[in-house]
Order: C-alpha cells, then sequence, then structure tokens
C-alpha cells in the first residue's frame, strides 16, 4: 500500500511537472517578446527590422530580424551562442554579448520570439501583455492556460477548442479575421463567444496580438 501511495503521489507530480513544462513551452514567445522589449529593441527596433533607436549610432547597421533568409540559416543553438556572446562575433560588431545578463532559458525564449519575427505573416497589433491579462480572465477554461484547447471546459464541449499554439491553423486567419471571431464569435453553431460589448477594441488587439505569440512558441 505504501509503494502504491508513492507511485501515485509520483505520477501526479510528473504529470504536474510536465504541464508546467508544457505551459512554459507555450509561452516561451511570449516570454521573449518581453525580454526583446527590454534588451534588443534600442537597436533592432520594435519590429526587428533593425531600426531602433541606437541603430544610427552603431558602427554597423544590426540585423533585420525580420528577414527569414537571415534568421531562417541559422539553427536555434547558433542563435543563442550568438545572443550570448559565444559565436564569432564580428570584431566591428556592436552586437552586446549577453551571456553575463541573461539566463539560458530566457535566451532560448528570446530565439523563439526572433523565430516569430522572421516566420509569422501577421505582426503585433496590441499589447501582448494586456492580452495575456483578458486570455487568463476570459479564455482559458476552454482554451487552457497554455491555449492548447485544454481548458476545464473543454470536456464539457462536444468540440475541440480551438489549439491557439498551432501555428497552422492560426497563420491562415490575419488578424482581421481572428478580431472579428472574437468579437462576434463564429456563427449559430459556434460555441465561441461573442465578445462585443465586454472588451473593449484595445483589448481585443492586445488579445489577437498575445495568441500570435502563443502560435509560435517553439
Amino acid at each position: 500500500m505504501r509503494n502504491m501511495k508513492r507511485f501515485m503521489l509520483t505520477a501526479v507530480l510528473a504529470t504536474g511537472l510536465l504541464a508546467s513544462l508544457q505551459t512554459q513551452a507555450a509561452l516561451r514567445s511570449f516570454e521573449g517578446w518581453k525580454l526583446y522589449n527590454t534588451y534588443c529593441f534600442l537597436c533592432h527596433g520594435t519590429t526587428g527590422k533593425g531600426d531602433g533607436p541606437l541603430a544610427k549610432s552603431l558602427k554597423l547597421t544590426p540585423r533585420n530580424l525580420t528577414d527569414p533568409v537571415i534568421i531562417g540559416q541559422r539553427s536555434d543553438r547558433e542563435l543563442v551562442r550568438l545572443i550570448r556572446g559565444m559565436g564569432a562575433h564580428d570584431k566591428v560588431s556592436d552586437m552586446p554579448q549577453w551571456g553575463s545578463v541573461l539566463a539560458e532559458p530566457q535566451v532560448e525564449s528570446l530565439v523563439s520570439y526572433i523565430r516569430f519575427l522572421s516566420s509569422s505573416p501577421h505582426g503585433l497589433v496590441g499589447d501582448p501583455q494586456v492580452g495575456q491579462q483578458v486570455y487568463q480572465r476570459y479564455c482559458f477554461a476552454c482554451h487552457g492556460n497554455d491555449g492548447k484547447g485544454n481548458g476545464v471546459l473543454s470536456k464539457l464541449l462536444p468540440i475541440n477548442p480551438t489549439d491557439h499554439t498551432d501555428a497552422g491553423v492560426m497563420d491562415a486567419m490575419d488578424n482581421r479575421m481572428l478580431k472579428k471571431i472574437i468579437l462576434h464569435g463564429e456563427g449559430r453553431d459556434s460555441y465561441m463567444p461573442a465578445w462585443d460589448g465586454i472588451l473593449t477594441e484595445a483589448e481585443v488587439d492586445a488579445l489577437v496580438s498575445y495568441i500570435r505569440l502563443l502560435s509560435h512558441a517553439k
């Protein structure tokens, strides 16, 4: 009996740890966005195009992080090493070596957000931090804290809530379409609530942006 209790406790802890890791992975691009707007935007710009406030003062133009060719030819490991300063930094480059400032998981989150900048066909139209608060208040019950469509109410529904971490599904909808679905639902037979009159336009834009980051969290 004692061994059985230990086994059950271990299984519960392992399940909780796995769920925690999955949530962390789903939020990786969001965490990267926050870090980017603390450490990187001064050089690379808020949109990642290399046009930040300090760009004109540097010896070399900062990389355009929205260029899929430039970013696509680098592996995640290479990007981590470059950000940390372990790669082959150009001798005349002004790229800081962030290894002494950022922990490894933070750098990995930055890489995830850089991947979003270079691969997402849709830009951010609102404040993702506000979007996260709205999501946790109104959306998590169906879509889950990690956005995978596994919220506590999902088992009661005859359909599966949309997996917001599925880039293929989410990228097929532009920001205007996603905003329309949030405001008005998806038709008479849909279980998606219409949030028009409950959420402000700014909150909807913020929510759209947060969902974009959820869908590019790898």
